[in-house]
């Protein structure tokens, strides 16, 4: 069986009323206290007998809309080697 509507046939009135009133009020205080106490005692003892690398990094950018990022490695292989890499920038507007 089929069924067949002619679209003209069709009288549709539809209508739509919304009200809304919505009123949101808070107050947020937040109070946070922090303490760290951190006790380390580090003892390196290294005995050199071979080369020695030592480097410093000072990147400085003076502006507005500064930006800086830092990438740090240290990897060390027991009795055999040990490396710092590092990349980064600093950088203003």
């Amino acid at each position: 069986m089929t069924f067949y509507c002619d679209p003209s046939d069709v009288n549709l009135d539809a209508s739509y009323d919304f009200d809304s009133n919505i009123d949101v009020d808070f107050d947020l205080y937040s109070d946070i206290d922090s303490n760290l106490d951190v006790n380390h005692d580090i003892d390196v003892c290294v005995d050199i007998n071979g080369n020695e690398a030592t480097f410093a990094i000072d990147v400085q950018a003076y502006g507005h809309d500064t930006a800086t990022d830092l990438n740090l490695v240290v990897a060390v292989q027991e009795n055999e080697w040990s490396s710092i890499t590092a990349t980064g920038y600093a950088a203003a507007g």
